[in-house]
């Protein structure tokens, strides 16, 4: 071993910065990233292999742990990755596989975007376990709730620092498996089981398209990674058709994840699974995976206006749609979930108007108050004994006076509430799309686009203080009721069975409030984070028209709300069927959902179980079974039985066919002329 010693002079070239900066940071960040999924996915092992045979009082902390250090890494990414820095963390740890002359490496990444997600995935995420410690805790299957947690973090995480497409759709494809785990958590139960297994099959068909355009851009760019894939000198020498096609494809997988139409119908049904799986998947995490694809994949739509304008178009339209199926829906569950997909058709609708900073920016804010509101769900269906029926709620304010305080926060800013998170990010979208319909290059498109922003933005604030004024003002409806009543009516969270003693109501134990105050919190200063300025290196103000037009149809909609539902369910249900015949219709049609689900079953799911019976009288009853086996089957037994009857074990009867088959070979040779 050859030894070089360290002179007084060789010290005095090594910069005193550089000396103290080595000492103080032995390992750099980006050498860690790995860590970040390693760390939940080191908790899912341990609580699935182990989870029964290691004391109960263990499980919950070791699921933790894996988020929580995530996030301290993904924090001092974040620091690492700031505007002033100019920089971004590269971990590659070799190559992965090697595809028609591609190169695919497994390489984690993180730059603005990356960074910004990674936190919220990381830091909503460990607080929604920590509130699962309490929510699930007398749940049998405590442990492999908390395996599939992990699972789901780690997918999500791979997801979110993928260096490239083909790593970002590993986890795309994990959190889709962790998503049917999870949904279908409670498994003998077959309302749950279907929730799960549609939300698997609905996903798949986006899938398809997503990796089909995966395979495109392999094929035009030479290459998958982010970081290339998005060089303006690549994109200019991709023509324009092959731009679209790539661009709707990947918009594709994005309307199965983020739940756009038509692809949106899986995530109402996915309420069927423990309200911390509504929270996690459905609010803050998963759900946001296509915003983010398209937000970092800007550049592409940039250069496709034609598929950039679909994007705003179904995002749009999702958001009017699933936002007025809200106004009529009684399961609190359900309101929420239709809020979700109304509020991440509002991000679609800011990625197609080019601004997928503002999109990252409501995605944030989303994930505030958007957890706090299912979790604080949670809480009131914890202490109502899994009751979800927004009628047999009511006054709830006096007996959950904390859960109440937290639900009021997280409505006000869902609502668009001046100065609170959403009242910043949701302004954001309506500024832009003004800007683009009333700007240059707009038009009636646009402006219609604006014009369905701002509706929505109206019903927004209607159904929310609806489920307000039903939950926690009125009479006390749940007073009437036996304990344990939602047990009866199948509710998914019926079936743990913590909460209260029976016949008492109060609020949720610390270790369910206080993640609840942390997101009160965020969701209160969430809008004063410049997300846009902290992703685009810049900060546009914005003008006098959005704040004030937000405003007024936060108002309409609050004054809605109490103006119909501010009594409590009794008097709204006659007040509604005794209105004009047109309130009445729109009022069926908001509570049927549109029937949208009634419509696919009778066009998609009964013409497809039509074939596949046709198919398999036709193919596996008559060609297999019949034809194949029993046909060619039976034809052997036949032949066989035949020739059976010529082995009668007689040496005469052999010398006599013998001789029989001489001479009909003679016979034929002298017919033919054959020498």
């Amino acid at each position: 071993m050859k030894l070089t010693a360290i002179t007084t002079s060789t010290v005095k070239e090594i910069p005193a910065r550089q000396l103290i900066a080595a000492e103080r940071l032995p390992m750099k960040i980006e050498s860690i990233l790995y860590l970040m999924p390693l760390l939940p996915f080191l908790g899912f092992l341990t609580n699935g292999l182990l989870g029964k045979r290691i004391p109960k009082a263990f499980v919950g902390p070791i699921a933790c742990l894996g988020p929580l250090f995530a996030f301290a890494i993904a924090f001092q990414g974040f620091i690492e990755v700031r505007p002033e820095a100019a920089r971004a963390l590269s971990n590659p740890l070799g190559d992965w596989m090697r595809v028609a002359g591609t190169s695919v490496a497994l390489a984690f990444s993180l730059d603005k975007f990356q960074a910004v997600l990674a936190l919220v995935v990381t830091g909503v995420g460990s607080l929604i376990h920590i509130y699962s410690v309490g929510y699930m805790r007398d749940d049998a299957g405590y442990a492999r709730f908390f395996a599939y947690m992990n699972f789901f973090m780690a997918a999500m995480l791979v997801l979110v620092l993928a260096d490239n497409l083909v790593l970002c759709f590993l986890g795309w494809e994990g959190v889709g498996l962790a998503s049917y785990l999870l949904i279908g958590f409670w498994f003998d139960d077959e309302a749950n089981a279907a929730a799960g297994r549609k939300a698997f099959v609905v996903n798949r068909i986006g899938d398809f398209g997503f990796i089909l355009g995966i395979f495109l851009v392999s094929i035009s760019f030479g290459t998958v990674r982010f970081a290339e894939i998005a060089q303006n000198e690549r994109i200019a020498a991709v023509a324009p058709g092959v731009l679209t096609a790539i661009a709707l494809l990947l918009f594709l997988g994005a309307t199965g994840k983020s739940a756009q139409i038509p692809l949106y119908v899986w995530l109402p049904d996915a309420m069927a699974g423990p309200t911390p799986v509504s929270a996690l998947i459905h609010a803050a995490t998963m759900v946001t995976s296509g915003v983010f694809v398209l937000a970092r994949l800007q550049p592409i739509y940039a250069a496709a206006p034609g598929a950039q304008a679909v994007v705003a178009a179904i995002g749009g339209v999702t958001a009017l749609v699933a936002g007025f199926i809200a106004l009529s829906q009684f399961d609190i569950k359900k309101v929420l979930a239709y809020s979700t997909v109304s509020q991440l058709g509002y991000m679609f609708l800011a990625a197609g108007l080019g601004q997928g900073a503002v999109a990252v920016y409501h995605l944030v804010t989303h994930a505030f108050f958007k957890a706090l509101l299912f979790l604080g769900a949670g809480a009131m269906i914890h202490s109502l004994h899994h009751e979800q029926d927004l009628r047999r709620m009511g006054g709830l304010r006096k007996s959950l006076p904390r859960t109440f305080g937290v639900f009021l926060v997280g409505s006000l800013a869902i609502a668009g509430f001046p100065f609170f998170s959403g009242f910043f990010s949701k302004d954001a979208i309506l500024d832009a799309a003004w800007h683009k319909g009333f700007g240059p290059g707009g038009g009636a498109g646009w402006i219609a686009l604006w014009a369905v922003a701002l509706i929505t933005a109206a019903m927004t604030s209607f159904y929310t203080f609806r489920l307000v004024a039903l939950a926690f003002f009125g009479k006390e409806r749940w007073k009437e009721l036996p304990a344990a009543h939602g047990a009866d009516h199948g509710h998914g969270d019926a079936r743990h069975s913590g909460g209260p003693a029976p016949g008492e109501v109060r609020d949720a134990p610390p270790v369910m409030l206080a993640p609840l105050y942390v997101l009160a919190f965020l969701s209160v200063i969430g809008g004063f984070i410049d997300v846009p300025g902290f992703l685009t290196g810049r900060h546009e103000p914005h003008g006098w028209i959005a704040p004030l037009t937000g405003t007024a149809a936060f108002l309409a909609g609050l004054f809605g709300a109490w103006r119909f539902y501010g009594r409590g369910a009794d008097e709204e249900r006659g007040r509604v069927f005794a209105a004009a015949p047109p309130l009445r219709a729109l009022h069926a049609l908001s509570a049927g959902k549109l029937f949208v689900d009634e419509i696919y079953g009778l066009c998609v799911v009964k013409p497809l179980q039509a074939l596949a019976s046709g198919l398999y009288y036709l193919v596996d009853c008559i060609i297999i079974d019949l034809f194949l086996v029993e046909g060619l089957g039976g034809a052997a037994r036949g032949t066989g039985a035949i020739l059976r009857r010529l082995q009668t074990g007689m040496v005469p009867s052999y010398a006599t066919w013998f001789i029989a088959g001489v001479v009909a070979i003679l016979a034929a040779i002298a017919i033919t002329g054959v020498r």
